[in-house]
């Protein structure tokens, strides 16, 4: 059923259509409530924000370019077969999400951001939202399981490489660390003037500008190279998928590369990395 839809987003803009035809479906594009392509503004999932930030955001990103390259950046794609699958994500799977009834039985609930899209992407926003919630140990189980039930290899190796690849799709994944769209500013559009969520309160308030540095298409080379450097070291994949992501690229001061670690810092001190538990100094 979801090839005729796929199609018809596909074919339905044409600003997007030769764009949508490049991504592979484990692409972030996929992740509609972020890319917007299903709805053709971004959904935010959380309060009365108005049309014109939802709307004005995803047509700066395509007009600035730096849409095609985070959803084109081959960097952010899940490497294996598990996560790369095309399935049904909730959208917004966390603890406060699951009832448990008296018998034991557990439901999901809270479905305004289903999707289509990778599994990657469904675990690369839940996981963040388990941090703390959960040990370690208990959220390579639960990916386990899933896997498990999911008819798919589930070796300590299989889990793992699962797992990273939700980490990296974090970076991505709505609200994640660029998908970021509640606050001050949309990392994705630094550099340019633009809307945010700021504006359901104050109206008309834009944020970004020319003396912002990294920008967003910078912000994407830097966080690439990031994540392959993480995937080419046995000891950095392990720690991310222990302590997540972001969190282990902040404890490492952004690999040492200058403009990342003091983006980082500013998203922490922004209280933008609230997400992936990380506060501003008291």
């Amino acid at each position: 059923w979801w090839a005729p839809v796929r199609q018809a987003i596909v074919s339905r803009d044409p600003a997007l259509s030769g764009l949508i035809g490049r991504a592979p479906p484990y692409s972030p594009l996929w992740n509609l409530p972020f890319s917007g392509v299903d709805s053709g503004k971004i959904v935010m999932g959380m309060g009365n924000i108005p049309d014109a930030a939802t709307q004005g955001a995803l047509s700066l990103m395509i007009e600035t370019g730096v849409y095609e390259k985070v959803m084109l950046c081959e960097a952010f794609y899940p490497t294996s077969e598990a996560a790369r699958r095309t399935v049904m994500v909730h959208g917004d799977f966390k603890p406060d999400n699951v009832l448990q009834a008296a018998d034991g039985t557990l439901t999901a609930i809270d479905y305004d951001l289903t999707c289509v899209g990778s599994a990657a992407h469904e675990f690369g926003y839940m996981l963040p939202m388990w941090y703390g919630k959960a040990s370690y140990d208990y959220r390579r189980g639960l990916v386990g399981e899933y896997l498990d039930s999911s008819g798919l290899p589930h070796a300590e190796a299989d889990v793992a490489a699962f797992m990273l690849d939700c980490e990296v799709a974090s970076l991505t994944s709505l609200p994640g660390l660029l998908a970021n769209i509640y606050d001050k500013e949309v990392p994705l559009l630094r550099g340019t003037p633009h809307p945010t969520a700021r504006m359901a309160k104050e109206p008309g308030i834009m944020a970004g500008g020319a003396d912002d540095s990294p920008t967003g298409p910078e912000l994407v080379d830097l966080l690439a190279v990031a994540v392959g450097q993480i995937r080419a070291d046995a000891g950095l994949s392990e720690r991310c998928v222990r302590e997540g992501l972001v969190q282990a690229l902040f404890a490492v001061e952004g690999l040492g590369e200058p403009q990342l670690w003091s983006w980082l810092q500013h998203m922490r001190d922004s209280n933008m990395l609230r997400l992936f538990g990380i506060a501003p100094p008291s």
